[in-house]
């Protein structure tokens, strides 16, 4: 059976929902929410943020074979086989059963988690959880249950072959981690308090090798919250920068964080236009 999904608590009409919901939680984590989460999106993806949106413009992944055709036309030649599992994204399962990611004004009253199991060979898991809003402001929750973690390779030879590829990467952003989950729920609250209760149920056979509160299952896969990096300034300079620079000032954990693209928004998720004193002069 699949994942019994609650779908997106848009209460609120905006013209610019998606951006406003992206924005709260951005702001909030640094990190950025997909929108669509099950849209793919995959760790080594690069492209760009829209604006109107903030969803990811997607652009091309590093793993893909157009990429590689592309690097073995570059003018510098590495011998760097992105086949080798040791430069394949690193998988881990998430510690808790949840992953809880909110903006300010949410509350976290109480987490849940429980197994029932109705008949043989099948457990039921749920995930509950009471959220409080304080109505001071429009505010967004994403909730994850059995959060899954995707992430790029910290790797000199990932290192060379982004930089071997400035022509197509440089000005990109690239997505360095991604948190999958087997059931998620996201909700956008305008300025009103309100406090409501979500519960993640999904059905799934069990077997010896998985446990009952696992993935097994679970047929659906959602993307819904990932790492966007960029790279410092200096990265692109030299092509091979000093020998050294991979493990210390290229490493990809002290690349930046991306901002969003966007002037602040308003409670709509419109730009507010910001007043520049030097141009009313």
């Amino acid at each position: 059976m699949l994942p019994t999904i609650p779908p997106l608590s848009n209460i609120v009409v905006m013209k610019y929902a998606s951006r406003k919901f992206i924005d709260l939680i951005q702001g909030a984590t640094s990190k950025w929410a997909n929108w669509d989460p099950p849209r793919e999106i995959t760790v080594g993806d690069y492209g760009m943020i829209i604006n109107e949106t903030g969803e990811f413009d997607w652009e091309g992944n590093i793993y893909s074979p157009d990429f590689q055709e592309k690097l073995k036309s570059s003018k510098y030649k590495f011998d760097i086989d992105l086949t080798d599992s040791t430069l394949h994204p690193k998988e881990q399962e998430g510690g808790d059963d949840q992953f809880i990611v909110k903006s300010w004004g949410v509350t976290t009253k109480e987490v849940n988690a429980s197994t029932n199991v109705g008949v043989p060979g099948a457990a039921n898991v749920a995930l509950e959880v009471n959220f409080q809003f304080d109505g001071t402001k429009p505010a967004a929750v994403l909730v994850m249950h059995k959060p899954r973690y995707s992430s790029l390779p910290n790797d000199e030879r990932i290192i060379r072959l982004l930089k071997a590829m400035a022509d197509t990467l440089k000005g990109k952003y690239i997505v360095t981690e991604v948190v999958t989950c087997a059931a998620y729920m996201m909700h956008l609250s305008d300025k009103k308090a309100e406090k409501f209760s979500v519960t993640l149920k999904a059905t799934g056979p069990v077997t010896p090798a998985v446990n009952a509160g696992g993935a097994a299952g679970f047929h659906l896969v959602f993307r819904s919250y990932l790492w966007l990096k960029k790279p410092r300034a200096k990265f692109w300079e030299w092509p091979f920068g000093h020998r050294g620079d991979e493990n210390t000032i290229d490493a990809i954990d002290r690349w930046e964080d991306v901002d969003p693209p966007w002037d602040p928004l308003d409670d709509e998720g419109e730009e507010d236009e910001i007043y520049d004193a030097e141009m009313h002069w």
